[in-house]
């Protein structure tokens, strides 16, 4: 097996969520020797079933770093924030420490050009979550936007959003993979 495999299964091993291991091995069959595919070879009619729980956020530069702005949000993840995502920049939407981890999150990936795991909890451990984010490129250089899927538990009494209990969560999780 060659170093680049062994490191995508070693990455791929810490990820436990079936939705979210069928997005990865969905991505990775795209990009071939690649670092990462681009998003037009992205085709909702491949993976139907997993269309809720994504996300397509554009990575924009500025004068002062990044911006990322959600191009496309799933139904899942739309419900667990409680708003419409498509069209707005997490630093509009996040705050505090929240914002500052999940910009984190998306500034590695970029950086590194690699995919990024990570899990949280929020409300004393009543909402988790786990995501899975992963680059896409349309010059084969630089990562342009971000393939990510996210998927939630939550107690059953539990009516909060994320952005209602961001205040309150804690990461647990967070690995960056090899390419």
């Amino acid at each position: 097996m060659a170093a680049e495999a062994q490191t995508a299964e070693r990455f791929l091993e810490q990820v436990d969520d079936p939705r979210l291991v069928a997005v990865y091995r969905y991505w990775d069959g795209l990009r071939g020797t690649r670092f990462a595919p681009s998003y037009p070879e992205i085709d909702p009619i491949d993976i139907p079933r997993l269309l809720r729980y994504l996300l397509v956020t554009d990575v924009e530069a500025t004068p002062r770093g990044r911006r990322y702005r959600y191009r496309l949000c799933g139904t899942e993840v739309e419900e667990h924030f409680g708003i419409a995502m498509r069209g707005c920049y997490i630093d509009t939407l996040m705050q505090g420490s929240y914002r500052s981890y999940i910009e984190g999150l998306y500034d590695r990936l970029v950086e590194r050009r690699s995919p990024v795991y990570s899990a949280s909890t929020y409300d004393d451990r009543v909402l988790q979550t786990k995501r899975l984010m992963l680059p896409l490129s349309s010059d084969g250089l630089q990562v342009d936007t971000v393939l990510a899927a996210q998927v939630f538990f939550r107690s059953a009494r539990l009516s909060n959003t994320v952005l209602a209990v961001q205040a309150d969560f804690e990461p647990e999780l967070e690995r960056i993979g090899g390419k």
